[in-house]
């Protein structure tokens, strides 16, 4: 029975040291997904402004390049979130 308790003990620990593990990568990935929806919000906010012609300094068929391939990352960084 000594061994037992001395078994259960260490498989104890073990699972407590697992629990934290996770828990600090579920931490670092709260705040990395906080980072990159930030990033999205911004992409799709530059594509909204270049698409409103607010940005007279870029030739049109440069800004459309820009808001093509803004548009692009956003949707796949969406696509990536929801993964």
């Amino acid at each position: 029975m000594h061994t037992d308790l001395k078994s259960l003990q260490e498989d104890a620990r073990r699972l407590q040291a697992g629990i934290e593990a996770v828990a600090a990568e579920m931490s670092a990935y709260e705040n990395n997904l906080g980072g990159i929806q930030a990033c999205a919000l911004k992409i799709q906010k530059c594509a909204k402004v270049l698409g409103n012609n607010r940005i007279a300094a870029v030739a049109a068929k440069d800004k459309r390049k820009i808001m093509d391939e803004l548009e692009d990352a956003a949707i796949e960084l969406v696509e990536l979130l929801k993964r």
